[in-house]
Parts: structure tokens; sequence; C-alpha cells
């Protein structure tokens, strides 16, 4: 039977695994929210496809009691203001708008770490309060009342010591002499230049070793006439 607190899947895998565009988005994603795993995504998708279809439900129904209702956990969970209330700005809704609710984006938001990787280093490590209460999961939903009480632990060090001070990344610029590996002289697969011999820095001749100075190339195409 399995255990019944696990018996059902919060997100299910797109049926296209190897869509170019799927992926490009994805991987942009990954990067703006610094997600380590696209089940995050999917579970996101998941999350935002049920609300859509329970909107388009319910205005196909005209059912003001579940409209109520849905209207109230969209707004208590942040996805949209108090006086953009409307069931049609439901259907608007995308990924962004659930992971901008998401812990570890919040507390980067609220500058209290300098990247996502150390935003769930803090809370998988037990530094990170909401409402008094401690949290170890990155993916836990901050609801809008929840939003301000997001804080550091009292009997952590971070509570007095941590400073925020994002880092900045540089730009690598790399010349054309430096070729494709960064470093060196570029290295022609297609026999455009002759190989080096690392130790003597003379050509290197695969069949005796090191050509002498001055020698040239052995021919192929027959006897010198």
């Amino acid at each position: 039977m399995g255990d019944p607190r696990r018996s059902k899947k919060a997100f299910s895998r797109p049926t296209r695994p190897y869509d170019k565009d799927r992926i490009t988005a994805e991987k942009v994603l990954m990067n703006d929210f610094g997600l380590r795993r696209k089940n995050e995504i999917y579970r996101a998708e998941a999350f935002i496809r049920d609300v859509k279809r329970r909107a388009r439900t319910i205005i196909a129904s005209k059912d003001d009691d579940a409209e109520k209702t849905l209207l109230q956990k969209v707004v208590k969970y942040g996805m949209i203001g108090e006086k953009e209330v409307s069931i049609d700005t439901i259907l608007d809704f995308d990924v962004k708008a659930f992971l901008e609710r998401r812990l570890e984006t919040q507390v980067v938001r609220k500058k209290l770490a300098n990247s996502y990787l150390q935003a769930r280093q803090f809370i998988v490590h037990g530094h990170i309060f909401v409402d008094g209460i401690k949290v170890t999961s990155p993916k836990y939903i901050v609801c809008q009342d929840e939003e301000n009480l997001i804080s550091f632990s009292s009997r952590s060090a971070l509570a007095s010591s941590f400073e925020h001070a994002p880092k900045k990344v540089k730009e690598r610029v790399i010349s054309p002499q430096q070729g494709r590996f960064g470093r060196g002289r570029p290295f022609n697969r297609r026999g455009g230049g002759a190989p080096f011999n690392r130790q003597g820095g003379a050509p290197f001749n695969r069949q005796g070793g090191a050509a002498p100075a001055g020698t040239k190339p052995a021919t192929t195409g027959g006897a010198d006439k």
C-alpha cells in the first residue's frame, strides 16, 4: 500500500522531455530563482495549472461561493494584491508568481542572504524563523501575513553578525590569443598548425620523435623526380 502521506505526487513531468524551448525557459527560471532541481518548477506549474482550472470552472458555473474561496486563497499566498482581486486575473498567472512566494526567494528579497545558495543553506540549517517558528524547507510557501515576520533565530549568531553584501560577478574577457580553452595557443584540430613537442618546443614527428631544426617534412607522393 505504501505510506499514505505520499500517496499522490505533487507534480507531473512534461510529456516531451527534449523540447528545446521548454528546456531554455527552465534554465532561465533556475538561474533567476536559484532552483536546484526542475521538480520545483514542475511543482509550481502543477499549482498554477490547478488554480487556472478551478478559475475556468467557476467562470463557467458562476458559483459565487467558490469564487470567493479561490480569491481568498490566492490573496492569502500574496500572488495578487487585494485591489486586484478578480477571477479573470488568475488566468494571467505564470510560474514566476508562485516561485516568488517560496521561502528561499523571500529570504533573498528581505536581504537576509547574499545569494539563493546561501539562503537555502540558512534555511536548512535552521537559522530562519517564520512568525517565531523554525522552518527548514526552502520550498515553504510564505503567506502574505507572514512576509514581514521572516527573521533570523534569536539563538543564531547570524542575528547579530550577518551583513548583506551581495557578490559582484566579474565578467571574464578572453582575448583571441587565448583560444578556445582560455589559455595558450589555439589548437587546430583540422591540421591548420603542426603539433608541438611540450618538452623542447620543436615540431613533433610522430614516427621518430622531435624533428631536428631546419629539416623539411617527408613527402608521401612517391619518389622525387
